[in-house]
């Protein structure tokens, strides 16, 4: 078998596993139609680091099975350019928000609460999921002022987090540029906070703790704070409003790049703190990955699952908790159709352990488990429904 290397298409980092023999030839990305010369070695910029991807994500499922890559360039898919063209507004010159810090919940944005009335600002969130920053069957949801929420309406502000406005594609689709303007408002909330600011999540994830809303007085006068949980996300937030090149940026930039090389760091809060109330870390111990288990809602994603690290997986589901030693030893079987996979865990001396989780996470826990060499036996079953 010849060997395999790992390319990134420079334009939308979508991955594809090529031949090493391929390099140097030309080919074009099936999924944004750019046209490009394999070389496995790309400049990491950050252009690259906001179009890096988790593993999970059902975008860039191509670096786990076939190369995607056309040897021939083909004609560019119209398209491919449609959401981009339709958006495409150069950022302002000087940053209109004040980037204010980081901390274990995220970056967090300020702005005077007239800048809610400027369009640009409100369209400025990527047109990414802002939890696995997926491109691909985004639902619109709509940032919620809860400090403004009257009071009867306060103890719904989860539910409101969740609802869901519009598919951004038959958005684009409809109204062209013109897409802002016909997403509602929210009336339960007054001017102008009233004024629709849409972030994005796919089909896969949840929105809840992705973005958080509060407000603040400077001076006298009121402003708006955003925390953004995905520092890819915020980076792209904070150059789509003029904070490209400053010292801030920077430290973000430097941040994204921390917390998408750390598998803990790049789950959401939420769900770190859910997972954090039945899996404790051992002293040295290296957390390789989280597997959630669909059956339980989104929004309850972090509740139940399986942890690999890099001595033991441990799984959690209702009063159920299991822990598997690395070293002994046993059995993992993934029984996937396109859409789900069950995962089954058995080792001598333990109860069996299963779990619905996405097939592309099952694939990625397959894969880390064969490649960390421990006397494991991996099979997967595929369906065709």
């Amino acid at each position: 078998m010849s060997d395999v290397a790992v390319v990134c298409c420079p334009r939308c980092s979508q991955k594809y596993r090529v031949p090493a023999e391929r390099m140097g030839a030309r080919a074009r990305c099936k999924k944004c139609g750019q046209g490009f010369r394999i070389a496995e070695d790309h400049p990491i910029d950050d252009e690259t680091i906001c179009g890096w991807v988790t593993e999970d994500d059902p975008a860039s499922a191509s670096v786990l099975g076939a190369t995607g890559v056309l040897e021939s360039p083909a004609p560019k898919p119209v398209e491919a350019t449609t959401h981009a063209n339709l958006t495409a507004k150069p950022p302002p010159s000087e940053p209109r928000i004040s980037f204010e810090r980081i901390d274990e919940l995220g970056a967090y944005f300020e702005f005077p609460i007239d800048l809610l009335r400027d369009a640009d600002l409100r369209a400025s969130f990527p047109h990414r999921c802002v939890n696995c920053l997926s491109k691909t069957d985004l639902l619109c949801h709509l940032l919620v002022w809860a400090a403004k929420l009257p009071r009867q309406d306060a103890f719904n502000i989860r539910e409101m987090e969740r609802r869901t406005t519009r598919r951004l594609d038959e958005m684009l689709f409809k109204y062209k540029a013109d897409w802002l303007n016909h997403l509602e408002s929210l009336d339960v909330l007054p001017p102008p906070f009233n004024e629709p600011m849409p972030y994005f999540v796919c089909d896969h994830c949840s929105a809840v703790g992705e973005i958080t809303t509060h407000t603040l007085m400077h001076d006298g006068a009121e402003f708006c704070q955003i925390g953004i949980a995905n520092l890819t996300i915020a980076l792209e937030f904070y150059r789509n409003n003029g904070g490209r090149g400053s010292p801030a940026y920077q430290k973000l930039l430097v941040a994204g790049r921390q917390q998408r090389d750390n598998e803990w760091q790049r789950l959401p809060f939420a769900v770190r703190s859910k997972i954090s109330q039945w899996f404790h870390p051992e002293e040295s111990e290296d957390f390789m990955g989280f597997y959630a288990d669909q059956e339980f809602a989104r929004a309850e994603r972090g509740a139940a699952g399986l942890v690999l690290t890099d001595r033991r997986m441990v799984f959690k589901k209702y009063a159920a908790s299991r822990e598997y030693d690395l070293k002994r030893g046993g059995e993992l079987f993934i029984e996937a159709t396109k859409a789900t996979a069950t995962i089954s865990i058995t080792q001598s001396g333990q109860r069996e352990a299963s779990l619905t989780s996405h097939p592309l996470a099952a694939s990625s826990l397959a894969k880390t488990l064969t490649e960390m060499s421990f006397p494991w036996k991996v099979n997967v079953k595929t369906a065709s429904k």
